[in-house]
């Protein structure tokens, strides 16, 4: 696991209007919106070749995969952090294009970092392992808002897949 500062740069594309009841979509809206830039902290897991292979050895979704721990990660770092899911962000690459590899980054959602993802980076093991247990313990098959997918995706919470984190999970706690 790697901590240090990072340049996030994300831009809103567009929006999907949703039934209230269904969670239908009722149609896609596109946007043509600047891109935002913040410079924050961020820790951030590089995933081993090998366990890529792992996963794309059982026929899981790799992408899904990183997802998924991204994902899970956020909803439980609030419990060793004291913060809001809200106060944190993350993004998994399946090829980030400075480091080269597989990468999960979580990162402060404020300019500059407040020190939450400080405090993920002194517990990560811990967080790894309560990561786990949350996905493991969740009795839904696929993933859902308790375990994998998260309020706020700017993907609309495409593509993940629980099985492939629970992978990724116990290689990095291996590791």
């Amino acid at each position: 696991m790697q901590f240090g500062e990072v340049d996030v740069t994300s831009q809103v594309i567009g929006f999907a209007r949703k039934q209230l009841m269904t969670d239908a979509v009722m149609g896609v809206e596109s946007l043509d919106l600047p891109p935002q830039r913040l410079q924050t902290r961020a820790l951030w897991f590089e995933i081993p070749e090998a366990l890529e292979q792992r996963v794309r050895e059982r026929g899981l979704d790799f992408a899904g995969g990183i997802h998924a721990v991204e994902h899970a990660a956020i909803g439980v770092l609030p419990l060793f952090a004291m913060c809001d899911r809200w106060d944190i962000g993350g993004v998994s690459y399946p090829l980030h294009p400075q480091i080269g590899r597989p990468a999960i980054f979580i990162y402060d959602g404020y300019p500059g970092g407040v020190g939450i993802t400080e405090k993920g980076y002194a517990l990560a093991d811990a967080l790894m392992a309560a990561t786990r247990e949350v996905i493991e313990a969740c009795p839904c098959e696929a993933g859902c808002p308790s375990c994998v997918q998260s309020p706020k995706c700017g993907n609309l919470n495409e593509p993940l897949d629980k099985q492939a984190a629970l992978v990724l999970l116990e290689g990095l706690l291996e590791s």
